[in-house]
């Protein structure tokens, strides 16, 4: 569960709570009309009054809560009143009636809100799908300036040279085909080697030059990436052998 959703969780049950709360003052106001208006002395007034300042005190809780952690519209759409509450005969009823049409427009806030939590599961759930159907993912640290193949790392490039400028701005535009020129004018130079040269050097070399570089000639070079299933099946990509590649940046290191 991301933060945004925790949030949104914790939100939804403290409305549901102010929501609990505000149906127990209308229940506790009539069942105290019913029992008190039977005893001597009984001040309707009073009851009235007292009836009010609970409604009051509770639409200031619960307006400014939604007025500090939420969009503006959902604060308007609670405080104005609305006009679907049914209004019963009661001495009380004018309270109650506005009290009633304060909680449909809490419930209405609720329910926005539960659906934008459902929406947030959702992308989650795609989110890792999607995740899930990744076979090969290159990442690229421009602070560490290591590129690694789904976390093993094929190189550290040297700061500010050819091959990590060259590769940040790969790396960047993936998925599109970038002339060499266009590659220049964004690194500031000519290029002093061929960019098959700077693929090699950056640890793409025989089967993961196939799967991440589709396209590399003289004047343009396309990257690929990450690797669905998809995308791997319907180009007939070879598999790598994961062991074989952590061997050999094993022993690149011991070098």
């Amino acid at each position: 569960m991301n933060q945004d959703q925790e949030n949104l969780e914790r939100s939804l049950s403290i409305l549901n709570k102010y929501l609990y709360d505000g149906y127990l003052i209308k229940l506790h106001f009539l069942s105290k009309h019913d029992v008190d208006g039977q005893k001597e002395a009984f001040d309707i007034d009073q009851l009235q009054n007292e009836y009010k300042d609970e409604i009051n005190k509770w639409l200031n809780i619960v307006a400014g809560y939604l007025f500090k952690k939420f969009e503006r519209y959902l604060y308007f759409h609670f405080i104005q009143l609305k006009t679907d509450a049914m209004s019963i005969k009661h001495p009380l009823g004018g309270l109650t009636y506005s009290l009633e049409r304060h909680l449909f427009a809490l419930e209405e806030v609720i329910t926005r809100l539960e659906e934008r939590r459902n929406l947030i599961v959702r992308q989650e759930i795609a989110d890792r799908e999607h995740q899930n159907d990744i076979i090969y993912k290159i990442t690229y640290n421009d602070h560490t300036r290591e590129v690694k193949l789904n976390n093993i790392l094929l190189t550290k490039t040297d700061f500010n040279s050819e091959n990590d400028n060259c590769f940040n701005f790969i790396y960047q535009n993936a998925g599109r085909p970038i002339v060499i020129e266009e590659l220049e004018q964004v690194i500031g130079s000519k290029l002093k080697k061929r960019i098959a040269h700077i693929v090699r050097d950056l640890g793409f070399t025989k089967e993961l030059k196939t799967i991440f570089f589709p396209v590399v000639t003289k004047s343009q070079i396309k990257f690929i990436n990450p690797i669905t299933k998809q995308y791997f099946y319907e180009n007939d990509l070879p598999i790598i052998n994961f062991k074989k590649l952590g061997d050999k940046v094993s022993q690149s290191k011991a070098e």
